[in-house]
């Protein structure tokens, strides 16, 4: 008697599991774009104004027990300037490379020499989880909207008058 599939979907914003067992020998590409709804929670989970589109497209090739996922997550997201508070739209672009693997460890140690694989859990790669992480590596952590320029001067900023400024009154004049 097999077990039901854990359903991760309402864990997560985005999800577009992919059964690795459909991925044929010539490769699979997946394109898709997240829904209003996904957008907004979305949003929510980045702290954001709006996620207002986001767009992924993915090239999967299986050898053995492997699978590399390359391609690019893109798409356009409101965020608040740090400086003038103003919200504003900013495109991103991030492009993807990870690879899988069904014997995968989950974290290795930071002095491994080898590159991290991602595992595959039940069979499946969750592409719209790895489509969020990298819209999430893609955002500024201080963001500032285009031509917003930082100029703080107090009151007080004017030149201190030169040490020798006293003298200069006492000069001699020829």
């Amino acid at each position: 008697m097999s077990s039901p599939k854990k359903s991760t979907d309402s864990q997560l914003p985005l999800s577009h599991p992919i059964d690795v067992a459909t991925i044929k020998p010539d490769g699979l590409t997946v394109t898709f774009e997240a829904s209003e709804s996904e957008r907004e929670k979305l949003a929510t989970l980045f702290d954001v104004p709006a996620v207002v589109k986001l767009r992924a497209s993915f090239k999967l090739i299986r050898k053995g027990s492997r699978v590399k996922v390359r391609g690019d997550v893109s798409g356009v997201v409101t965020r608040s300037c740090v400086l003038s508070l103003e919200d504003f739209d900013m495109d991103f672009h991030e492009p993807v490379a990870v690879d899988f693997d069904e014997k995968a460890e989950t974290p290795r140690d930071d002095d491994s020499d080898l590159e991290a694989l991602d595992p595959i859990i039940d069979g499946q790669i969750d592409l719209g989880a790895l489509a969020a992480e990298f819209t999430a590596l893609s955002l500024d952590p201080y963001p500032k909207k285009p031509g917003i320029v930082f100029d703080y001067r107090e009151d007080d900023d004017e030149k201190p008058p030169s040490p020798f400024s006293a003298l200069a009154g006492i000069k001699p004049k020829s």
